[in-house]
């Protein structure tokens, strides 16, 4: 699974005087304070998909919403949407979230330099983001992750997504078993999910496996990880049955779209709702092509 979590650097908050945030507007108020007390530091970069699952996503915007076989729903306009693009552009016009790529050499040396405060991420990010010395390079002792800040308004404090993956076997499959066999060593095999060293000498493939016995042999590894400040795990699993379900697989390329057109808009503006709009319109006219009805409401 690849749920967002809010990672975060235990000894920047201790330094700055900060307390968790269980709120958004905890989290915008802390990016107040760094604009105001400690320029230069950063709760995250906004691009590739970035945006949308830390953000867009838990508030419920509805972007590439499939209500049928035919209907989509796509409205940038939603005050679900606009409620994200109001609190985060003035911390943008501030420098506190970066409004590039997280994985682009500006913002990795933000990351290098020690001044990533915060920044809402998948399951994924502590260990092939944050941790590695070719990446963030955040120091041992200092990370660990909370559960999602909530939007003012809401009763559940929704994640989005950014990857994740399911296996699959064809009803076509000449070796059905073996197949079968693959899945379950990719998810739950101790070799697979613990030993094997990635290209970073890291080790373990998946994170945060929604197979439960893989997921078992993970947590062990997780929780036994002196990397961390404390175990991430208990703010993954919190997390991984509230990804809000309202946005549905649809046959257009909604992910690569985030940088078609919401990533050069971004760049070229620095505004966080030309940004989206641009995404939608972009998203509209691809589901259209697709012979969808494109509506901005149920």
């Amino acid at each position: 699974m690849a749920q967002s979590v809010l990672w975060y650097d235990t000894a920047l908050f201790a330094e700055f005087g900060y307390t968790v945030p269980t709120k958004m507007s905890e989290l915008f108020a802390i990016g107040a304070d760094l604009a105001a007390k400690h320029p230069g530091y950063s709760l995250g970069a906004l691009s590739d998909a970035a945006a949308y699952s830390s953000y867009f996503w838990p508030s419920q915007c509805p972007l590439n919403n499939e209500l049928s076989a035919t209907r989509v729903l796509i409205n940038s306009k939603s005050p679900k949407c606009t409620r994200v693009t109001a609190a985060l552009q003035p911390l943008i016009d501030k420098g506190v979230f970066y409004p590039g790529s997280a994985f682009s050499p500006e913002y990795i040396k933000i990351a290098q330099e020690g001044k990533l405060v915060a920044h809402i991420g998948p399951s994924w990010f502590g260990e092939f983001v944050l941790r590695p010395a070719s990446s963030f390079n955040i120091p041992t002792g200092r990370l660990t992750a909370a559960p999602m800040p909530m939007w003012e308004g809401e009763t559940v404090n929704y994640s989005g997504e950014w990857g994740g993956g399911i296996y699959t076997i064809s009803p076509h499959a000449k070796f059905p078993r073996a197949a079968l066999d693959f899945a379950l060593f990719m998810v739950g095999d101790k070799r697979n999910v613990v030993d094997v060293v990635n290209p970073d000498k890291s080790t373990g493939a998946p994170t945060f496996p929604a197979y439960i016995p893989g997921n078992k042999l993970w947590k062990a590894k997780i929780d036994a990880d002196t990397y961390y400040k404390a175990s991430p795990y208990a703010a993954m699993a919190a997390q991984a049955g509230k990804v809000w379900t309202g946005v549905k697989p649809v046959r257009y390329d909604a992910d690569g779209a985030w940088g078609a057109a919401f990533a050069p808009e971004m760049a070229k503006s620095k505004d966080i709702q030309k940004a989206l709009d641009a995404y939608a319109t972009y998203t509209s006219n691809l589901a259209q092509q697709l012979g969808y009805e494109v509506t901005t409401k149920k």
